[in-house]
């Protein structure tokens, strides 16, 4: 490649990031920390957060340990508890913002509508809800893989009389105090709010179509002194990354080719399960998953069994319901009244970056070039679509880990991109299709043999047609070896 001086006096390298969330908030930055003054951040809704910002529901927690679920470059030293509540992580990042100076480079309330890539110049012209267009050097996309919430397509849906409404659009002005809810869906959401709803209604129907593997959460409050003491001993704090990084790098093993590794997680799972609900058999069947532990996301909670076994909790097993004006039906066409449905369904891993449109070179538009396939190089870059980089792209998600981390692999990936493109003086960089086809076949192969394609189950992380588009598979230090520079060999430099 050749070198030449990049002379950042007279041009500032412009970058547009598209999501106010984790990816988001630590690409900025790292890249102001890289130089970059011409930044800024579009957030679609009124502050930062992303996930964290929308998901206000009650119980609303991470279920990764919360010194693992924050940045190196900025440990978190106030959580309250093990595993952050939502307002924790709000409130980290909200920080970061404001210590790190990425506030005034924020447009919040601004969607991004349109990126066209013009060759000619080497760069994108972002279009925003606002109407306003101008053109940025680079665009990173950072709108995560759980951003656009999903409604069940259930017969008669359109019919219910009554209030619904997605855990990731929380109606607190629905009260629910002695009211017949019902709850569809037993994902991650729905094991943490559903206990703090069964505590209000006067009845609370669950609808299942397969039981979740659940862990004992050995969650705890973090007292006064201990968190002086985060701060005033880094180190204990960096111990505690380290731990439970090791714990989460042991499992991808299990997830991914050695599946005995999962074995004791499972065994754990069960005696769990029948010491809660042991007295209570066919509730105990109910609960019982009938696939591989790890092929959908275990979950970690305290809650869940005690909640099933209150006077005003039924778990209602089987296949999708029915809805009517007054309630829904289940798969043995039993009716059960409900003044309020909860969709607790969780959200469209495919649309990464719905509803932006972007264009790269020959005006092609990203998602139909996926045509439900969503794919990018280290989850990060796409043949066509030059300085154009994903943070939380497709198969960067964990069956076991902390988006945190392989988000920052991806922070030194871009910016190792930008110094090469600073330096060469080049107009863009673009990856090469030979290299995505590898990469496409690379993934298919060592997605064969993971608990994600042969565990039994339809999850999020694997497409209708089997395809394994989310999920990582292999041990994220292999992750952060190949991010940790880019192999020039694989884009074209175009000056």
């Amino acid at each position: 490649m050749n070198q030449q001086t990049y002379d950042s006096s007279t041009k500032d390298f412009s970058v547009a990031i598209v999501g106010g969330g984790f990816g988001g908030v630590g690409a900025a930055i790292r890249l102001l920390q890289a130089g970059v003054k011409d930044l800024t951040v579009f957030e679609r809704s009124e502050g930062v957060g992303g996930v964290w910002h929308a998901n206000r529901y009650p119980g609303a927690a991470c279920d990764v340990p919360s010194h693992l679920y924050s940045y190196s470059f900025a440990p978190g030293t106030d959580w309250s508890r093990r595993y952050a509540p939502q307002a924790d992580i709000e409130k980290y990042l909200n920080t970061l913002v404001d210590d790190f100076g990425v506030r005034p480079h924020l447009r919040c309330n601004t969607g991004v509508e349109r990126a066209q890539f013009d060759a000619a110049i080497g760069s994108w012209r972002v279009t925003t809800s606002d109407g306003v267009s101008r053109n940025f050097d680079l665009l990173i996309a950072a709108c995560g893989q759980l951003s656009n919430p999903a409604i069940p397509d259930l017969e008669g849906i359109e019919q219910f009389q009554g209030p619904t409404f997605h855990s990731a659009n929380w109606d607190y002005d629905c009260d629910l105090a002695g009211k017949r809810v019902a709850v569809v869906g037993t994902g991650a959401s729905a094991i943490q709010f559903v206990p703090e709803v069964a505590k209000q209604a006067g009845q609370l129907d669950i609808y299942q179509r397969s039981a979740p593997w659940i862990m004992h959460k050995f969650d705890r409050e973090y007292p006064a002194w201990e968190k002086r003491l985060f701060r005033a001993l880094p180190a204990r704090v960096a111990l505690s990354r380290r731990f439970f990084f090791s714990v989460f790098e042991m499992l991808t093993y299990g997830f991914t080719n050695r599946h005995w590794v999962l074995k004791p997680m499972a065994k754990l799972s069960n005696a769990y399960r029948r010491k809660e609900l042991g007295e209570y058999p066919k509730l105990l069947a109910k609960a019982t998953p009938d696939y591989q532990i790890g092929c959908k996301r275990a979950l970690f909670t305290n809650d869940w069994y005690p909640t099933l076994k209150r006077d005003n909790v039924e778990l209602v097993h089987g296949k999708a319901p029915r809805v009517t004006a007054t309630g829904l039906v289940d798969d043995q066409g039993v009716e059960r009244p409900a003044d309020v449905i909860i969709w607790g369904t969780g959200f469209q891993p495919l649309d990464f970056v719905a509803p932006m449109e972007i264009r790269g070179l020959e005006d092609r538009e990203l998602s139909e070039v996926w045509d439900g396939r969503p794919e990018a190089y280290l989850g990060t870059t796409v043949a066509g679509f030059p300085n154009f980089f994903m943070m939380y792209g497709p198969n960067t998600n964990h069956g076991s880990g902390s988006v945190p981390y392989s988000n920052e692999c991806q922070y030194n990936y871009i910016l190792d991109a930008l110094e090469r493109l600073r330096a060469g003086g080049y107009r863009y960089l673009d990856l090469e299709t030979d290299v995505l086809k590898r990469w496409r076949t690379e993934m298919e192969e060592r997605s064969a043999e993971t608990v994600w394609t042969q565990g039994g189950c339809n999850s999020w992380y694997v497409t209708k047609t089997g395809v394994n588009t989310n999920n990582w598979p292999g041990p994220w230090l292999e992750y952060k070896r190949r991010t940790r520079h880019i192999e020039p060999s694989e884009y074209l430099f175009v000056k």
